[in-house]
């Protein structure tokens, strides 16, 4: 397929492509390992198969992926972490043919018959949070031609070392670790660690051991980066991405403190456009907005009538672009529909206000939880928070935050007063929370996106 040849150019073969623990893979071994599987795969697997691949990020899923599309057959990377329910669920969806996992390869032998356009190449499923997973089909034109304006956004280079805490599973860990650097013929460091506060120490231990120099993550990552900064030389980071939630100034500016020559770079995208719809990009970082759209894209904010909105009024986002399909869907839309509330400044970036979902309303005023957690998070007390709308007779919703002390803080009385009449200063009576607690974690989906459901 045009994917494989366009994708795994390097100009030398002997050039390392994967980096994996104490494991590497030249371009030219990774070529070998894909032809391989190839030849092994095709025994089993024919041309329009879904073949649901459920690995961690590690060299197999890459060489996988492409080994199944180099058939004609469609790989479908899902998350390791799925229990058993959950993966029978997106493999009937999606009416796999094979699975692959740590456990093997499993060959359904029903007859599996499904109505997709001869062009898809790969289908993620969306993380679900806010309902069912929903497959999005994809074609070699969306996933190329996204990752290689995104690529050159980012002022990728064959000399970069790029990682990241992504999931290979989801289309922005793809895109950033399976098919930008190879695009670019960089180098990528495949993480497996899932990131927590026993396995951030790991995490940075690879970035110094790989000299990593392009890191994609999400706010949740960077937090926990922050705990333990001098342990390990960080020295060769020089772009930091993230996506998955906002970040917000507070986080910015802390990371700035921390790396001060690297370029903190937020970005907006879903599974929908496959990469970056939106994004800052180096040399033109405006902090806490996510950026200005991609060359490729077209952005409007529109209000609920349809009317699109003025700049500084927050409506919703919808793009236009390269973008994949769902594949419970037929027709081809013209315009895509996010679900997310933004608006654009009088510069051309764009600032996320909510979900269109989680806008909390409290005494008939409409607030956005994240410009309230944005606020907190600039309290050197606060670690993460999540706002959230909690049932209320009286106001119809009232709001509550949650927060996560830095670790040299205690909870008390005191501290949520202190708290309070930080935001007291600097918002509308009615954006602050009646009532704050103090918790160990906040919820968040596998790709860092807050679970408000669950706090309420």
């Amino acid at each position: 397929m045009r994917i494989i040849s366009t994708i795994l150019k390097a100009k030398s073969v002997g050039k390392t492509a994967i980096l994996c623990g104490d494991k590497r893979l030249s371009y030219g071994e990774l070529k070998e390992r894909i032809n391989a599987r190839y030849s092994d795969l095709r025994k089993v697997v024919k041309k329009g198969d879904r073949v649901v691949l459920k690995l961690p990020n590690t060299p197999e899923l890459i060489i996988l992926s492409y080994a199944i599309m180099k058939i004609g057959a469609i790989p479908v990377p899902i998350s390791h972490l799925l229990k058993q329910r959950e993966t029978e669920e997106i493999a009937n969806d999606v009416k796999a043919n094979v699975i692959i996992s740590d456990g093997g390869l499993e060959v359904i032998v029903e007859d599996r018959e499904m109505n997709l356009d001869n062009d898809v190449a790969m289908i993620f499923y969306t993380s679900g949070v806010t309902g069912r997973p929903k497959g999005v089909a994809h074609t070699e034109d969306t996933i190329i031609t996204t990752c290689r304006m995104e690529g050159d956004a980012m002022g990728i280079r064959e000399d970069d070392v790029i990682s990241g805490t992504a999931p290979l599973s989801f289309t922005y860990g793809f895109g950033a670790l399976a098919v930008i650097p190879f695009l670019f013929n960089a180098t990528v460091s495949l993480i497996e660690h899932v990131p927590s506060r026993k396995k951030i120490a790991d995490i940075l231990e690879t970035i110094e051991r790989d000299k990593i120099t392009v890191f994609y993550s999400t706010p949740t990552t960077y937090r926990l980066m922050l705990k333990i900064p001098h342990r390990h030389n960080l020295n060769s980071l020089r772009l930091l991405i993230s996506a998955g939630e906002p970040m917000g100034i507070g986080l910015y500016r802390r990371l700035k403190m921390l790396l001060p020559h690297a370029e903190v770079v937020e970005h907006f995208g879903c599974t929908e456009s496959f990469h970056a719809v939106i994004s800052n990009v180096p040399g033109k970082v405006k902090p806490g907005s996510l950026g200005r759209e991609l060359p490729c894209y077209q952005i409007k904010i529109l209000r609920d009538n349809g009317e699109e909105c003025p700049r500084g009024v927050s409506g919703n986002l919808a793009f236009r672009g390269p973008a994949g399909k769902y594949i419970s869907e037929n027709e081809d839309k013209e315009w895509h529909y996010t679900g997310d509330i933004v608006y654009r400044d009088s510069e051309g970036y764009i600032w996320y206000v909510a979900r269109s979902d989680e806008m909390i309303k409290t005494a008939g005023y409409l607030v956005s939880p994240h410009e309230v957690e944005n606020i907190l998070m600039e309290h050197q007390a606060v670690s993460e928070v999540a706002v959230a709308g909690i049932p209320d007779t009286m106001l119809g919703q009232k709001l509550k935050a949650f927060i996560v002390l830095e670790d040299n803080y205690k909870p008390s009385e005191e501290l949520k007063d202190e708290l309070k009449q930080f935001l007291i200063v600097q918002i509308a009576d009615y954006k602050v929370p009646s009532d704050i607690e103090f918790v160990n974690s906040i919820p968040k989906s596998n790709r860092g996106k807050i679970i408000r459901k669950k706090m309420i």
